[in-house]
């Protein structure tokens, strides 16, 4: 059975992976409603949540905001007459996620992608190793996912293509081992140089 090895570089790094791409964050006191809409054009499914002094306070992700809208549907003490001003009302403090869950950058795709999985989390926020309020990027389970398998599979090629390789050299003629009965005609080396009187 081949073993494929693990793949440990600076690309394979949970950040390197995920600031690929465009990340967004924003402040508690901002108003969700033109937060859920930038993060709907922009297709991006979490966002960051930072103070004044750009330190981490909170992951943002849609699916929470709206959970939090339809509960307000759903809450008996909210009237349809002030139900848009409840949903206007709303702040990212309101629906965000206090002190969450990390991933430090240094930290492999594999190894960050069991921890999502172990957790339950389909976004996890990256930080810095050497200052863990600042935030680098958020990691999403989905991407991991795509890469680690991505990764295995370049693995696995190479490996065959290894394994490919040394059976040829193997092979019989070049191989360890290698026996066959001398020709008839096969000239007896030995016994040349016995005749010449020569050792």
């Amino acid at each position: 059975m081949t073993t494929v090895p693990e793949v440990k570089d600076s690309d394979a790094t949970v950040c390197a992976v995920v600031t690929r791409h465009v990340w967004m964050t924003f402040q508690p006191d901002q108003p969700v409603k033109l937060i859920l809409n930038a993060m709907q054009s922009t297709h991006t499914g979490a966002a960051g949540v930072i103070d004044e002094k750009s330190r981490l306070v909170g992951i943002l992700t849609e699916r929470e905001i709206l959970r939090r809208v339809f509960a307000l549907f759903d809450d008996p003490t909210v009237s349809a007459e002030n139900l848009s001003k409840h949903v206007h009302a709303l702040t990212v403090r309101d629906v965000m996620t206090p002190q969450p869950e990390v991933l430090l950058d240094t930290m492999d795709a594999e190894t960050a992608l069991t921890k999502m999985s172990a957790l339950g989390y389909r976004y996890m926020p990256i930080v810095s190793h050497d200052d863990p309020q600042r935030m680098l990027g958020i990691a999403d389970e989905r991407e991991l996912r795509r890469h680690v398998g991505s990764r295995l599979a370049e693995a696995r090629s190479e490996m065959a293509a290894k394994d490919t390789l040394l059976a040829h050299f193997l092979h019989e003629p070049y191989g360890v081992g290698y026996e066959t009965a001398p020709d008839d005609g096969a000239l007896d080396v030995a016994a040349t140089l016995d005749k010449s009187g020569r050792h």
